[in-house]
């Protein structure tokens, strides 16, 4: 597990960054014109950062808990211990993130226009190709989340996963295929998208085995999984386990319980 540092909290929700970012910044600084190259993928980080806390707040808002925000080398992540607990609630969630950086950047273009600043308008571009990257229909990514989440309003939790899994991977092979042709940083990107895939695709069947899906229920085949039916499957049955977090172990992924 890579080091991180806690920066500070911002609306309550604790602020990591990794090691993987300072790696990031000595790349752009070799790379990209010095210490003009480190502030612009800084003020890039910033956007990211207030696209995490779009997730946060909204996700907050429809309880599901989330430990803290972590940058690192390929951006930002709302850490949500629990999963949404409805297909509505993973769309909000998702959506949240990508209408935080478009108002933002279409505040960035039009400050920028009217003080005829070419830096926060490169700041509002930032946000609106943010924004447009994040939409991408392709697993973790969020329009890949609210693919999956609407699909699962018509079938079952893992196959909406599978289905925006397969999805995910298309468009892996499409990055592939354009950063050959150039673009090194998709050629960067599409294997970290497959693996993610795959890591989302185990995901989805120990959530369905120990939880049905969405807690509140989804598709036709989710059940909603209340004390009896945790108990039937080996669990205490003082409760309802209302979340889980998701951990990985010896490169296993772990569901753990929380009551």
């Amino acid at each position: 597990m890579s080091k991180s540092w806690r920066l500070g909290a911002v609306l309550g929700f604790p602020v990591e960054i990794k090691a993987s970012f300072l790696i990031l910044l000595a790349l752009v600084f070799v790379a990209f014109g010095g210490l003009f190259g480190v502030m612009i993928v800084g003020l890039a980080f910033a956007s990211v950062l207030l696209h995490e806390l779009g997730h946060a707040v909204v996700a907050r808002k429809l309880g599901v808990h989330v430990s803290g925000i972590e940058l690192g080398f390929l951006g930002g992540a709302a850490k949500m211990v629990d999963m949404p607990r409805r297909p509505t609630h993973e769309i909000a969630i998702a959506a949240a993130g990508p209408a935080v950086s478009i108002v933002l950047g279409l505040a960035g273009l039009a400050l920028g226009a009217v003080l005829h600043a070419p830096l926060v308008s490169t700041v509002g571009w930032i946000n609106l190709v943010l924004a447009a990257f994040n939409l991408i229909p392709a697993l973790p990514m969020d329009g890949g989340r609210i693919l999956r989440a609407a699909l699962a309003r018509k079938m079952s939790f893992v196959r909406a996963t599978d289905v925006s899994v397969q999805v995910a991977r298309v468009v892996a092979v499409g990055f592939g295929i354009i950063g050959l042709m150039g673009a090194y940083q998709l050629l960067l990107l599409a294997p970290f998208l497959w693996m993610m895939g795959t890591r989302e695709k185990l995901t989805a069947r120990m959530v369905d085995h120990h939880f049905g899906g969405y807690p509140d229920g989804g598709g036709p085949d989710v059940e909603i999984l209340g004390r009896d039916a945790w108990a039937s499957r080996g669990a205490s049955s003082q409760g309802v386990i209302r979340g889980f977090t998701i951990s990985q172990h010896g490169g296993r992924l772990v569901i753990e319980p929380i009551d």
